[in-house]
């Protein structure tokens, strides 16, 4: 699905690279991202951004237990040779066969050391990376569907194994900072590990326009979809990404969308604390419940310069 209107919607997001955000890193080992300014990052496995200035971040997905360490070094140095921040999601799935399989004892095989190997591989060759590293571990752990195998009620054991990880990967990447991520449900408070092991506190944010129709009787804007879920991690008082980051449906739907967004965070402070907005730029690999298949989040290739213009015009009309 390609993007519709560019011009105008997207320069609503472009626009925040510019936008003042509240200067609080409470917490903080290191400054992996800019305290006065939102930063705008990418999960871009076709490569649509790969000339795009404005990218700050790059993201990618690492299956923790069969690692390409080949593809995983030339992503590295895709990030760096663009000086991007390089954003890696660890996926903490089990040795089985089905990698969803184990996951009652994941928890505790992590803290006893028998993944002591694949915490080694990844943090190893994040600390020769030559710029500023975001490490998310165990994402959306709290809405246990049975996708991932981290993804249990059991928030003791999440937490132990959370903490486990972080300490053993800063001994061999001391600069990388370290993200928690739940998908942003009422429970998530259950699995904070601790402000000794977060640096950013992340969350997973998605526009479906046939859902909001759906449920809500319509479209959704940036900020109802947001709202609850910020409020729910700003109380930790750490930096908030915006990890995830995808909006399907037609041109006037995303248009609206991103045009809130822009609006929303550039005039008020009702999301202060907001360091970074990171896109997932490909189709949904999941399906989704009640008939919703796989959402394509996909936007067009240039969509970030092309809203650089746009938006500086906008602003310069506005003054």
């Amino acid at each position: 699905m390609k993007f519709t209107g560019i011009a105008l919607s997207a320069a609503m997001l472009l626009g925040l690279g510019g936008v003042a955000a509240k200067a609080d890193n409470t917490g903080m080992r290191g400054a992996a991202l800019p305290a006065n300014k939102i930063a705008l990052g990418v999960y871009d496995p076709g490569r649509a951004f790969s000339r795009d200035g404005d990218v700050a971040i790059e993201h990618i997905f690492v299956y923790w237990q069969a690692m390409d360490m080949r593809d995983f070094r030339k992503r590295l140095a895709y990030a760096q040779s663009r000086n991007r921040t390089m954003m890696v999601t660890v996926e903490p799935y089990t040795k089985a066969a089905n990698w969803r399989d184990g996951g009652e004892h994941l928890f505790s095989d992590i803290v006893n050391g028998k993944f002591r190997k694949e915490i080694n591989r990844v943090c190893t060759e994040l600390g020769k990376f030559d710029g500023s590293v975001i490490v998310r571990w165990g994402h959306e752990m709290e809405d246990p569907t049975g996708r991932y195998p981290w993804a249990r009620h059991d928030n003791k054991g999440f937490k132990a194994a959370f903490r486990h990880f972080v300490t053993s990967c800063r001994e061999l990447a001391p600069n990388a900072s370290f993200v928690w991520s739940p998908k942003g449900e009422k429970n998530l408070a259950d699995y904070y590990p601790g402000d000794a092991w977060v640096d950013y506190v992340g969350v997973s944010l998605w526009g479906l326009q046939a859902m909001d129709n759906d449920f809500f009787g319509g479209g959704r804007d940036f900020r109802a979809t947001f709202a609850a879920k910020y409020k729910r991690v700003a109380r930790f008082g750490k930096p908030v990404i915006i990890a995830e980051l995808g909006v399907s449906g037609d041109g006037d739907y995303r248009k609206r969308w991103f045009a809130d967004l822009y609006e929303t965070v550039a005039s008020s402070r009702a999301f202060e604390r907001l360091r970074a907005v990171v896109y997932f730029n490909d189709k949904e690999p999941h399906h989704w419940p009640m008939g919703y298949g796989s959402p394509d989040w996909r936007i067009a290739s240039g969509w970030f310069a092309e809203a650089k213009q746009v938006s500086t015009r906008l602003a310069s009309a506005a003054r």
